[in-house]
């Protein structure tokens, strides 16, 4: 496999599943609004009169061709996967010909029908009466045997290449935009299809031959020509902002904006579940507030990972920098917003998080996915498609949270602030059975004082709610090896794979933040610990963390070797990795069974709570031995 196969199927294998189809045609357009004053519409269009057709019905954007120019953001793997043709809203701003984060929509243009990724069920031709499709005409391309349907997804090479440009062009739209949902088409060449995608999927038209009938590529151009940007896909809830000039500067310097970089205005619903929602002043909250930021940085991420971001923003009304966070979370009655975590902890007075200003879902602007509601359509090729839970937009705002872990200043301010979300995590789970299940870098957070805060209770779930816990959650390079055993069947997540996330996040922040002697080769080995790919299973499950279980397995001489460290933190390190051999070690695992004493821990007990590595962690924090008066550039 050549490297580019290489780069096309892992961005393919990021994306499983999540294509609906093949909807009728005529039934897609209703994705967008009826328009009036269409122009009048050629009967046939050749290839080479295309651009010219387009012309007439896309007035209000500009039609560019971006096909020879790349834009960074859907560079994979230093290979170029531009879209051939951008949407730009007409004189709008924009950085280069091919600029994803400016694009209204886009189009990929391959020159063969081969080149097609899906395969409709006979016939193949829209359908255009509200006539279900004949179930005797889906058979033939079930496979009835093994109960599933593989082929709408063609598993033809060149199939495979058209989906993962459309996913790589997909992924930047999204992560440099305001977006809920986009629109893009697809032409191989003489047919054509229209593709609706949110967060949680694609919704695929089928084909139809356009140079024959070019009216419904006509019509669906003016529909999208005449939307308002919220039909479109816009989220109307981010708007561009400008500051009196009195605070312009100061809150940029605050916020770490660059003069020229642009604000926006971020909108943030109340707490509308309590009753009088008040502010800090005591005067009744209005149903939003509203906060100045920055656009957040875009990573070059899958679209089904884009879906938590957080960053400091300016408090308009109480003029004060404060913490926004956005996130697409499970729309599901089983499940709990952040929101009423977040009350929940405050009310039992759990130490060491942030405090929880105000927030909610943003379901009033219509803000959540519905590619779900497709999988069971008469017109749906994928009988069997995994029926993903909705995603509903979710904003809160946090105050006390000054940096992210990162940012740690000495080692010793390291080992306070894992500590104190070590305590967080231990109090939620003892005294309110909540168990949080994506321990990562960027949801400890440290106060101005230089103290932990345990963030990103989005994925909590009861410790006894067996069916949440059995889906699996987390941040990938920190989700623990058990949880992305493809062996593991049916894993439950248990209080272990969060400890073990804890070690994963102190490792690696370690390894990636403190000065050392280590050398570049060492250190990028240990790093390749958490930066493993991954594969994504039928059912929607991350599969790998193969090299977590084998330095876990034998972390002395995987891991504690090859990294320098003063005599406290190595000591501290040993004594976590200690812990966890026992579930990646079958010799460890056959001894125990068979040990019969039981008035002595075994090693498993020691994962069955939090106090072995509480009393690790706390004993280093508290010991001037090694590293308490040590300066990070000490290392």
């Amino acid at each position: 496999m050549s490297s580019k196969d290489a780069i096309e199927a892992k961005l393919v294998g990021t994306f499983p599943g999540r294509f609906i189809g093949a909807m009728p045609v005529r039934q897609f357009l209703n994705f967008l609004p009826e328009a009036d004053g269409r122009p009048v519409m050629p009967n046939v269009v050749s290839p080479e009169e295309l651009l010219t057709v387009l012309h007439k019905f896309t007035t209000n954007f500009d039609l560019v061709d971006t096909s020879g120019c790349p834009d960074p953001s859907v560079v994979v793997g230093g290979y170029e996967f531009q879209p051939t043709m951008g949407l730009y809203k007409s004189e709008s701003t924009r950085n280069g010909v091919t600029d994803m984060s400016a694009m209204e929509a886009w189009m990929i243009i391959k020159p063969s029908i081969q080149q097609d990724p899906f395969i409709d069920p006979p016939p193949n031709e829209d359908f255009t009466a509200p006539i279900p499709c004949p179930e005797e005409d889906l058979l033939p391309y079930w496979d009835t045997k093994r109960d599933t349907y593989p082929r709408f997804e063609s598993t033809d090479k060149r199939s495979i290449s058209t989906r993962a440009h459309m996913v790589a062009c997909t992924n930047a739209f999204f992560a440099t935009q305001f977006r809920r949902f986009g629109f893009s088409i697809l032409l191989c060449g003489s047919w054509a299809r229209f593709v609706y995608w949110d967060r949680s999927g694609a919704v695929v038209s089928r084909q139809f031959r356009y140079t024959s009938n070019f009216n419904l590529l006509a019509e669906f151009l003016w529909r999208l020509n005449r939307a308002s940007p919220g039909n479109r896909g816009v989220d109307v809830s981010v708007v561009p902002v400008s500051l009196p000039e009195s605070q312009n500067s100061i809150v940029r310097e605050l916020l770490g904006v660059g003069s020229s970089d642009p604000l926006y205005g971020y909108i943030v619903p109340v707490d509308t579940t309590l009753p009088n929602s008040k502010d800090a002043k005591d005067q009744p909250s209005s149903a939003h507030h509203l906060y100045v930021g920055p656009r957040p940085a875009s990573k070059q991420c899958s679209l089904l990972e884009q879906r938590t971001r957080g960053f400091h923003v300016w408090d308009l009304a109480q003029k004060r920098i404060v913490f926004f966070k956005e996130t697409w979370r499970f729309y599901s009655k089983g499940t709990r917003t952040e929101s009423e975590v977040y009350r929940e902890l405050h009310s039992r007075r759990i130490p060491n998080i942030p405090t929880f200003e105000h927030g909610g879902d943003m379901s009033a602007l219509r803000t959540k996915t519905i590619t779900h509601l497709f999988s069971k359509a008469w017109w749906c090729c994928t009988p069997n498609h995994k029926a993903h839970l909705p995603l509903v937009q979710h904003r809160i705002i946090l105050s006390g949270v000054e940096r992210n872990l990162s940012t740690f200043k000495t080692p010793i301010e390291f080992l306070t602030v894992f500590k104190d979300a070590l305590t967080a995590h231990n109090e939620a789970y003892e005294r309110g059975g909540l168990l949080h299940r994506n321990i990562s870098m960027e949801n400890i957070g440290i106060t101005s004082e230089g103290h932990g805060l345990l963030m990103g209770w989005e994925c909590c779930t009861s410790k006894s709610h067996e069916e949440l816990l059995a889906i699996q959650m987390g941040t990938l390079p920190f989700m623990s090896g058990a949880l992305l055993d493809q062996r593991s069947e049916n894993k439950h997540h248990v209080l272990a794979d969060d400890l073990e996330s804890f070690l994963h996040v102190m490792v690696y922040t370690m390894v990636r933040y403190l000065p050392s002697t280590m050398n570049t080769e060492h250190r990028n080995t240990l790093l390749q610990i958490f930066d493993e790919e991954y594969i994504i299973d039928k059912e929607g499950r991350a599969i790998g963390g193969s090299r977590k279980r084998i330095w876990l397995d034998d972390p002395e001489r995987h891991v504690l070797r090859k990294f320098p460290a003063p005599p406290e933190i190595a000591r501290l390190l040993r004594q976590l990795c200690e812990l966890f051999p026992i579930r990646y070690n079958f010799t460890m695992q056959v001894i125990e069974r068979h040990t019969y004493d039981t008035r002595f821990k075994t090693p498993s007990d020691l994962l069955a709570s939090h106090q072995e590595m509480m009393r690790y962690v706390g004993f280093s924090v508290l010991s001037d031995d090694g590293c308490s008066d040590m300066d990070i550039c000490d290392f």
